[in-house]
């Protein structure tokens, strides 16, 4: 899997996007307006493993982010 250093980027920036305290603003958010806002980042993931052309786990990018391989970029 050949992932271009700017699409792992932005993988990653969804993955911060989609954690828990993120998505519900610190639970500021209504369970009704976190879900709304968990879907629209959940196209916006598999839009961009379209572009890839592969299916990329959330687990996947935190290990090239452990592994440093975006790291370098990202900081």
């Amino acid at each position: 899997m050949n992932i271009s250093n700017s699409d792992k980027i932005e993988f990653l920036n969804l993955a911060n996007y989609m954690s828990p305290e993120n998505v519900s603003c610190d639970g500021e958010l209504s369970r009704t307006e976190t879900n709304r806002k968990y879907s629209k980042l959940q196209t916006q993931w598999r839009k961009l493993e379209k572009k890839v052309g592969c299916r990329v786990e959330e687990d996947e990018v935190w290990d090239w982010y452990k592994e440093g391989d975006i790291n370098e970029m990202y900081s």
